[in-house]
């Protein structure tokens, strides 16, 4: 949704000149951008609402408080509720029908009322085959493509757009059966047989933290016309190519993609979208209505841009692991740099006053703070010898009692949960 409406403040901006210009914002403040996606698909249909913001705003101004509804050509109705600042979902589960038409209402908190123009859900194109390949781009780069073979749909339509979701695996390099225990964090808590109050020990890590699954979504506009390929289906297009030094491939992966069937208005829309978003030279190729959406103000006064998009979806899902495609070589590297290091319990030149029969501890403990702080785990016992204090010329203070690494080394949850997703399978 950012990125759809941060392209359409753009074009808005842009939209008739090719003269020098001064940068200014003005003029489209307080626009309303609609992002309105029904499918026939079963789930709670969403819609997005905002307006439109300078460009020196970097959050979405959500549209509050407006009262949203889709009416079929048959008469049946589906009313809309905010489940979050500007993300609207419908109050029940349903999906578009075959053939039928869906017109959508805004009524905005102001009074404004903006209406859709009626869109017939379009016949589905099936996936016939969804796979993967090694291959090498011609810059060089080697990694493995995800292509598919898709079949055009009785009627002819041959308009369709690309969703991919992708799931992953991460196992924690560092991770280990034992986590930090602080036992006592007070500097100036002497007991016998311990120079300084500070603390640490083991104990046995029961955290579910050494695998988990990372998940990221398409952005990008990815269109496939087929009325330019061979029998109006698509045949072995490439939909993503992933590097081999991508680290979402290191051990299994997978990759959900949805093939959306778009009539030739919506298809138009987002071919427009795109082209704006890929152009080197938007300065001088912005023509007035480069971006003519299918949503309308009832007064005809009111400003509105988006697109309400009716469409049918069918998705398929494929994995693999690295070793099917690279199986004698080494993995992605990690994405933390897990360097190891061994912060001291206690600080060089740490001391303990006392005032009013109270004593006071001057200075932090490096390896304490940096627990709390979320920045170390365990990685293995840096033994405080005699030697080594000698060599600290007889001071306990700066030496390290354990050898530590960034968290994320030995804790997976700082890159994505480890809940297993229902689909997932080994």
């Amino acid at each position: 949704m950012n990125r759809f409406l941060n392209i359409v403040l753009i074009i808005l901006f842009l939209q008739g000149c090719v003269e020098t210009f001064e940068v200014e914002t003005r003029g489209f403040e307080g626009l309303l951008v609609v992002d309105a996606k029904l499918t026939d698909e079963l789930k709670r249909q969403k819609v997005n609402l905002s307006r439109a913001r300078p460009f020196e705003v970097d959050s979405v101004i959500a549209e509050r408080n407006a009262t949203i509804r889709m009416t079929s050509g048959s008469g049946s109705s589906h009313a809309f509720q905010e489940v979050s600042p500007g993300l609207y979902e419908s109050l029940e589960v349903f999906g578009a029908s075959r053939g039928e038409s869906y017109q959508m209402e805004i009524v905005t908190a102001d009074g404004s009322t903006f209406l859709s123009e009626e869109v017939t859900t379009p016949n589905p194109s099936a996936i016939e085959d969804l796979h993967a390949g090694r291959t090498v781009k011609d810059d060089g780069d080697e990694g493995i493509s995800i292509m598919l073979n898709s079949r055009g749909s009785v009627n002819g339509n041959s308009f369709l757009r690309y969703e991919y979701e992708e799931d992953y695996k991460i196992i924690a390099p560092d991770w280990s059966p034992w986590e930090f225990d602080i036992v006592d964090d007070d500097l100036c808590d002497i007991v016998v047989g311990q120079a300084f109050g500070f603390g640490v020990e083991l104990k046995p890590n029961e955290n579910n933290n050494r695998v988990c699954y990372g998940h990221r979504e398409s952005t990008d506009i990815i269109l496939a016309d087929s009325e330019n390929l061979i029998g109006n289906s698509v045949s072995d297009y490439r939909l993503r190519f992933i590097s081999k030094n991508d680290f979402a491939i290191t051990h299994r992966y997978s990759i959900l993609v949805k093939q959306v069937s778009l009539n030739q208005n919506a298809y138009s829309y987002y071919e427009n979208l795109d082209s704006f978003s890929s152009n080197d030279d938007v300065f001088t190729s912005i023509q007035p209505g480069f971006l003519e959406g299918n949503i309308r103000a009832a007064d005809g006064i009111s400003k509105v841009v988006g697109f309400f998009e009716v469409s049918s979806v069918r998705s398929q899902r494929l994995f693999f692991n690295y070793t099917d495609f690279f199986p004698n070589e080494n993995g992605p590297p990690y994405p933390i740099n897990c360097t190891i290091s061994s912060p001291a319990l206690i600080p060089p030149g740490a001391h303990c006053s006392t005032a009013g029969g109270i004593s006071d501890g001057t200075l932090g403990s490096p390896l304490i703070d940096g627990i709390r702080a979320g920045l170390y785990v365990y990685y293995m016992e840096n033994l405080i010898t005699p030697e080594r204090i000698a060599e600290n010329e007889g001071r306990l203070g700066g030496l390290g009692p354990f050898w530590v690494k960034p968290k994320a080394c030995g804790d997976c949850t700082e890159l994505g949960s480890n809940i297993k997703p229902e689909f997932w399978i080994e």
